[in-house]
């Protein structure tokens, strides 16, 4: 398919507020050559967070999303499908790439005669499977319509490896480009100043950071477990968690149980996690699984040595990306060569009970690098040296030639 005289790209997805795909997205757009002419499909033009450059077209759905309503997301995908047979059909696009599932399935379904079909996968659907969209509808989805899309976009070769493997996906077609980050711009946010009440609750302590969604993919009440052992052993320790979703009066109260509220911190989401980021001492990342950690790439971009639970599909790859996933299977803390992995945590949810060994790991991790300052130097460096490869230039670039491949 020859690229038209004025290129002309389309993107889909169902908001443009919280999420690292929907951060993802904002960021590729802002980045694209200057005149390329972009237009963004959103479910509503009211639910936005992220800068952008582009026309935003929406379906005026402006309700509250109703995550476990089959009607809600039937409802969108009619109205989605309707929405882009006009628009590739009228619009002079060269491709249509959509993020997320719902996304990836309307923008198939509504072919490839006008422009190329590109779908991006953000996450792990394998490690999805439990829950009962995707096990039902998603990836059974998944396996008969994806290959239908000129280019499938694999958040990591984690999520690449999964694709072509256990839902048999044309190889030649699956391609794994991950997120990339406007570093300048990461660190003009991270010079914001705190308020005061942050900047007191930090005031001469050791900090621990944790950015992500609430929810249960990101294991965040194992961390707050593993926390309460490492402050039996650095009292001078405080932890920042950045993120809203479902789980915020769960976690608090989890908290309250060990007796640690007053050492944490739920600044809930927030569109500069780099102000915080730039005043903590070490990341963690607690999640039970990811397609490509997109919090803990943007800890590696401020400089900050990292800890992260050995989650498949994107761990390995930003802290070891010479190695295979087998590095995955540990028992124990690892040094990797850009940063530290524990166990994966069971993803039970517990309150009086004895820490798991998982979680004994994890606050070992955070321990040794609080305790040793050269560890910790270390690693930071590792971290400078990491993000050469993470800057958005280099993704964007990889975007540019599967559409005019």
């Amino acid at each position: 398919m020859l690229l038209r005289e004025k290129t002309r790209i389309l993107f889909v997805i169902s908001y443009l507020d919280t999420g690292g795909a929907e951060r993802a997205l904002a960021e590729i757009t802002k980045n694209l050559p200057n005149d390329w002419e972009i237009d963004i499909l959103v479910n509503s033009k009211r639910r936005v967070d992220f800068d952008y450059r582009g026309n935003l077209l929406d379906l005026k759905i402006d309700e509250e999303p109703k995550m476990l309503s089959i009607f809600f997301h039937v409802k969108i995908l009619c109205k989605r499908i309707a929405a882009l047979r006009r628009l590739k059909k009228h619009g002079g696009y060269n491709a249509c790439i959509s993020f997320l599932d719902s996304a990836n399935v309307a923008n198939i379904l509504t072919g490839n005669a006008y422009c190329k079909t590109i779908i991006s996968i953000r996450n792990s659907l394998m490690k999805q499977a439990k829950l009962p969209q995707y096990k039902y509808i998603v990836n059974p989805l998944a396996k008969r319509l994806y290959s239908r899309a000129d280019w499938i976009v694999a958040v990591s070769k984690g999520v690449r490896m999964e694709l072509v493997e256990q839902f048999k996906l044309p190889e030649e077609k699956v391609v794994a480009i991950e997120n990339g980050y406007d570093i300048k711009r990461i660190n003009a946010l991270a010079e914001m100043e705190l308020d005061a009440e942050e900047t007191e609750f930090i005031k001469n302590k050791k900090v621990v950071i944790t950015v992500g969604r609430l929810t249960d993919q990101k294991g965040q009440w194992h961390l707050l477990r593993a926390f309460s052992e490492v402050v039996k052993k650095l009292n001078n320790t405080v932890l920042i968690i950045v993120g809203g979703g479902e789980l915020e009066e769960y976690l608090k109260n989890v908290a309250k149980k060990l007796m640690i509220e007053e050492k944490v911190l739920f600044v809930g989401y927030s569109n500069n996690p780099y102000k915080y980021l730039r005043r903590s001492d070490v990341f963690v990342l607690s999640s039970l699984y990811e397609g490509f950690p997109n919090a803990m790439a943007e800890a590696i971009c401020m400089g900050l040595p990292c800890v992260a639970t050995a989650f498949r599909t994107g761990a390995c790859e930003l802290l070891e990306p010479l190695s295979d996933e087998s590095i995955l299977n540990v028992c124990e803390v690892s040094k990797l060569e850009y940063g530290i992995i524990s166990p994966c945590c069971s993803g039970n949810k517990f309150f009086d009970e004895p820490l798991e060994k998982e979680e004994v790991e994890l606050a070992k991790a955070i321990c040794e690098l609080l305790e040793d300052a050269s560890l910790c130097t270390h690693y930071a460096e590792m971290s400078k040296k990491r993000r050469v490869d993470l800057g958005i230039d280099s993704i964007v670039t990889k975007y540019e030639g599967i559409i005019a491949g």
